[in-house]
């Protein structure tokens, strides 16, 4: 299980590397004004073209800032940037009330985490919201005296760091847009942990890391079904679906990233569970990261599980236009 980092020496070492390894993918740095409702500020701030984002980090009273952005900034401007996401993190000890958290696991792999805890300014925005859409994954953390669950963001000793913290800014960018707040769940949500259906309440460690993809891989799958023309969506707990034009469910997908038997286990048992639970059963959709085992294929084949595969390029996933094309989602 990880174990939220509660020494300052250690989580200074993280808001460090979480610095530098952003800053390698700096494409041009300047100085704007950024602030909110009363206040205004000038920050040395950092954009990347390539991960769609601009960021700056300073220290507050009792914390580390985050502070990101999803468009360019407006340069040699006086203009003021709104910060729609932050990810704070204490100097020290546990603070539930900052969002951000360190985590590390028994291989001393650190993670960034976040307990969902999200403003915008505006009536609906707020941690049952991020809950109700967040599309990355929840795992259970060791949080001081108790166990908390909280949100994978990143891991900031991977090289996939840049692109897992950029697509969980675009993720809160997502959950904030105005056609979705207001908008009540289709199931019950509570703030405690329940582990999704696996038969085993531990993650192992190397499912964590793995773990960290699940975001990056839903919102690559979501833009390449855009790119068709679909109409794509995702409510917890299911990863994303595909609608008519009558608002019905016609595609369901579940997005795994190993292609372990305990993640065919689950994509099998959840599946059918979501789908049962609706009034007209959609196409059910598993999805895993390229190869694929011939025997659980042929296992999936036989209950009408349709498969749909991914490979890793330059650390983001790519779907296969063939394979997309030959499930004739309508």
């Amino acid at each position: 299980m990880l174990k939220v980092i509660e020494e300052h020496s250690r989580i200074k070492e993280a808001q460090v590397e979480l610095k530098e390894n952003l800053g390698k993918y700096s494409e041009i740095t300047g100085r704007i004004t950024i602030g909110g409702t009363g206040w205004h500020s000038r920050h040395a701030v950092s954009w990347s073209e390539k991960l769609g984002i601009w960021w700056t980090t300073y220290s507050l009273s009792n914390r580390y800032e985050n502070a990101f952005g999803v468009e360019e900034p407006r340069w040699n401007t006086r203009y003021g940037h709104s910060i729609p996401s932050v990810i704070d993190v204490p100097f020290h000890g546990i603070n539930r009330r900052i969002g951000g958290v360190f985590a590390v696991d028994e291989n001393n792999k650190l993670y960034l985490l976040h307990r969902g805890r999200i403003g915008g300014g505006r009536k609906g925005i707020g941690k049952t919201l991020f809950l109700a859409n967040y599309r990355g994954k929840w795992v259970a953390v060791q949080d001081g005296d108790s166990v908390s669950r909280l949100a994978l963001v990143a891991i900031l000793n991977s090289e996939k760091f840049p692109w897992q913290i950029a697509n969980f800014v675009h993720e809160l960018q997502r959950i904030k847009q105005e056609d979705i707040v207001g908008t009540k769940p289709s199931v019950t949500l509570t703030d405690t942990f329940e582990e999704e259906f696996s038969g085993t309440k531990e993650y192992v460690v190397g499912k964590v890391e793995a773990e960290c993809d699940h975001g990056l891989v839903v919102s690559s799958l979501e833009k390449k079904l855009r790119t068709e023309g679909l109409i794509v969506g995702n409510r917890y707990p299911m990863d994303l679906y595909v609608l008519d034009a009558d608002g019905e469910m016609v595609t369901l997908f579940e997005v795994k990233t190993d292609s372990s038997s305990a993640s065919c286990y689950e994509a099998i048992g959840q599946l059918l569970f979501y789908s049962a639970r609706l009034d007209r059963k959609p196409q059910i959709v598993a999805v895993f990261p390229h190869p694929f085992d011939r025997e659980y294929g042929d296992v999936f084949d036989k209950i009408g599980i349709q498969r749909l595969t991914y490979t890793w390029k330059d650390n983001q996933p790519e779907f296969d236009n063939s394979q997309i094309a030959n499930l004739r989602i309508k």
